[in-house]
């Protein structure tokens, strides 16, 4: 299984071809790129002058970060052992190897709370669940939370199994410690308190001083991985509370507008359903997560299985409520909901007829498997082909098999909060649409002078189209203006358009931005596969990042005049028609 699930995270690892393409990656690789000046010197990236503590400090490269230091000081580190590796490469295959752990993790853990077959069979499924080898490829926060979060858990559970004096006291420092690390990744793992807790509680003795030893060794392991979250807590605490905010909702941020009319618990649920964990392994650790709570209503629980509970429960009810419903959240608890799933396979195979019900239950496991790799494989089988942006790029310059290079000095219009494509340095002008911007009178007059001189128009993804025309109380001009864009009514016609969805031989999988709204993309990108499997509306952090799907537009005639149409404002509105 760990080789299994060390070629689905290690395949592909330049999968953008060098051009960042995730934001949050982008963002947690270039600080950590700076810090002490690790790679190409100084003066090249911009680091800090002022003395050597200032050039480790994060807040003095980056004000406004709000992840843990934790990240930042294990990339600059492992980067400096490489001998000078490119950063982004590196970050990558640090997530590859935090996550094969993770899987390895989930089969320690699993066997100390069950049994080996329960721990062997989760394994397997962490090895080929979509959400962890997609993720294991992006250098963030969350990538690497899972590993010390199950390290947590293992050794509370040990603590709450008991054992000599001697164990306990060094299983209380080691569950602090493991805990401290985790908070030194990410501060929602702040949750890690209540399996802590439930541990303690399970001492017969001396619970204060393995409080105090767990509380040591949590703030040991946090200060020593983020020094200046303490020398600099109030910059701290100001970058976690506007995260905070994000994700409730109270800040708002393009990149969060995508979850505006998306129902609590009932919307990651889908998306861990259509994508993340796949439809047969979700089912699955959806009843097995029911079941695990049943039996702890029914009957108590052994105090292995009370820690996994406080920490599963808690955490889903959280993340469930939250605004941004980003999926990538709940990776420090889809190996526990792998456990819950594999010990309710292998308790089908317990009782009356169990000859039959164990051939049943592997017969499941089985089916359950394949149909995840399967999955996994048409996710990395992306990785084969060149990213969209890039193969856009080289479409603008003429590049390999494509069309005439389109001449320098064209104006490209893109969308604003969007990839431009690496096309700056080709010679052309780059016009933002101020899509995200209130529909204000301001705005289509900014959008008119932009379209009046563009002579190509580039939707880099779907973070613009399939957002805003959902939200007619706030844009209720956006859903006309990209039909129309979309069909060729503002003066634009489709004439290329670049993805790479996953694929198995024939057979394309394929999400569906426009679901439910009134128009759809241009022909020219439906796949080129004799069959389609269409998913319904994906988030957006399953796909824009690594195959966004690309839409060219060029110019084919003049801009329609303002204000024109058959529904009122299907054109562009009139520029001093107020607001």
């Amino acid at each position: 299984m760990l080789l299994v699930a060390a070629v689905l995270r290690f395949y592909g690892l330049a999968w953008d071809g060098g051009i960042s393409a995730h934001p949050d990656e982008r963002y947690v690789v270039g600080v950590a790129e700076r810090l002490g000046c690790v790679q190409h010197g100084c003066v090249q990236h911009g680091c800090v002058q002022h003395g050597y503590l200032d050039r480790l400090n994060p807040f003095a490269l980056a004000p406004d970060y709000a992840y843990g230091h934790l990240p930042l000081y294990l990339l600059a580190g492992a980067t400096r052992l490489s001998g000078g590796a490119d950063p982004l490469l590196v970050g990558r295959a640090l997530a590859a190897l935090f996550d094969l752990s993770a899987v390895a993790l989930t089969f320690v853990l699993g066997r100390r709370v069950y049994r080996e077959r329960v721990a062997l069979v989760a394994a397997a499924f962490v090895a080929v669940m979509v959400l962890h080898v997609q993720q294991a490829h992006f250098y963030t926060a969350d990538a690497l939370l899972p590993f010390f979060v199950l390290g947590t858990l293992l050794f509370a559970v040990r603590l709450a199994q008991g054992g000599g004096t001697g164990r306990r006291s060094v299983d209380a420092w080691l569950t602090g410690a493991w805990a401290g690390l985790a908070l030194g990744t990410k501060l929602s793992a702040a949750f890690l308190a209540l399996p802590v807790a439930v541990a303690l509680g399970t001492l017969k003795r001396n619970r204060w001083k393995g409080a105090l030893r767990s509380g040591g060794g949590a703030l040991l392991a946090f200060a020593f991985t983020n020094p200046f979250a303490l020398l600099a807590c109030p910059v701290f605490w100001r970058n976690v509370a506007e995260q905070a905010a994000m994700a409730r909702g109270a800040l708002d941020l393009p990149y969060t507008r995508q979850f505006h009319g998306t129902w609590p618990y009932v919307y990651p649920l889908v998306q861990q359903l259509r994508w993340g964990m796949g439809w047969p392994l979700g089912l699955l650790a959806c009843g097995g997560l029911a079941q695990a709570v049943w039996r702890a209503v029914r009957e108590p629980p052994s105090p292995g299985e009370w820690v996994l509970l406080a920490w599963v429960v808690p955490s889903l009810a959280f993340v469930g409520a939250l605004y941004a419903k980003f999926p990538r959240y709940l990776l420090p608890v889809t190996p526990l909901l792998a456990l819950y799933a594999a010990r309710t396979l292998c308790s089908l195979s317990l009782g009356p007829w169990s000859q039959a019900r164990r051939t049943l239950a592997l017969s499941i496991a089985s089916g359950v498997w394949v149909a995840s790799f399967l999955l996994c494989l048409a996710v990395v089988n992306v990785y084969r082909f060149p990213h969209p942006w890039q193969a856009a790029s080289a479409w603008f310059r003429g590049l390999g098999l494509c069309p005439d290079r389109v001449p320098g000095g064209a104006v490209v219009a893109v969308e604003q909060w969007d990839h431009p494509l690496p096309i700056e340095t080709a010679g052309y002008e780059i016009r933002e649409l101020p899509v995200f911007d209130e529909d204000t009178s301001d705005k289509w007059a900014a959008m008119a002078e932009g379209l009046a001189e563009a002579d190509y128009v580039v939707i880099a993804s779907r973070r613009g189209y399939a957002t805003l025309a959902r939200w007619p109380e706030r844009y209720p001009l956006m859903a006309d203006y990209y039909e129309q864009l979309f069909n060729g009514g503002l003066g634009f016609r489709p004439v290329a358009c670049f993805g790479r969805a996953p694929r198995l031989g024939p057979v394309a999988l394929v999400d569906d931005p426009t679901a439910g709204l009134d128009f759809s993309l241009p022909g020219l990108c439906r796949p080129d596969a004799p069959v389609v499997l269409r998913l319904g509306r994906l988030d957006e952090s399953f796909v824009v990042y690594d195959h966004p799907q690309v839409v060219i537009l060029e110019r084919s005639g003049s801009l329609p005049p303002a204000g024109g149409g058959d529904r009122g404002g299907a054109n562009l509105p009139p520029a001093g028609g107020g607001d």
